[in-house]
């Protein structure tokens, strides 16, 4: 059992949750782990539903944390929303985001580093390259202009997606 995992074990038997940073997600996505499979080892559940409106929800009901995501999108789609929603889990964790939306103006910012972090996770290595279009990638409100910008970038995982 490595050290991670171990961690993990011991934590789960004093009550609480393993905490991974940011960080270590995307140096899993560096060593080619999907977001799907992130977040498994998150112990995040995966569900997919067919959505009519939405692409994916994070939620946390005690102390399990699920991510929804729509059947009907592409795998590539699918991983986008899943590392956004990861994004969520980990970047903002504490936050109510109905709260946000109806009172503040910083929700458009947290889909921003949700969206960013989203791409990070599907580009792994190659995301230092292409500071500047992962970044321009995240900045639209639009998965299909997401997914286009990130499969430019990613030739050959591209395919590893089904793009």
């Amino acid at each position: 059992m490595g050290g991670r995992e171990k961690d993990q074990k011991v934590a789960r038997k004093i009550g609480e949750s393993y905490r991974m940073s940011h960080q270590e997600a995307l140096d899993l996505a560096r060593g080619g782990m999907k977001p799907t499979d992130i977040a498994a080892y998150l112990d995040i559940i995966v569900e997919y539903r067919p959505f009519k409106t939405i692409r994916g929800i994070a939620m946390k009901m005690g102390s399990h944390k699920i991510i929804q995501i729509d059947e009907d999108l592409n795998e590539i789609e699918k991983q986008l929303v899943c590392g956004h929603e990861i994004g969520h889990f980990l970047l903002h964790e504490d936050t109510n985001f109905m709260f946000i939306y109806e009172k503040t103006q910083y929700y458009p910012k947290q889909e921003y580093q949700a969206n960013l972090f989203a791409c990070q996770l599907i580009l792994g290595e190659k995301a230092g390259l292409y500071e500047t279009q992962v970044k321009e990638a995240a900045s639209g409100n639009s998965l299909k202009k997401m997914v286009d910008k990130v499969a430019y970038l990613m030739c050959e995982e591209g395919e590893r997606y089904g793009v």
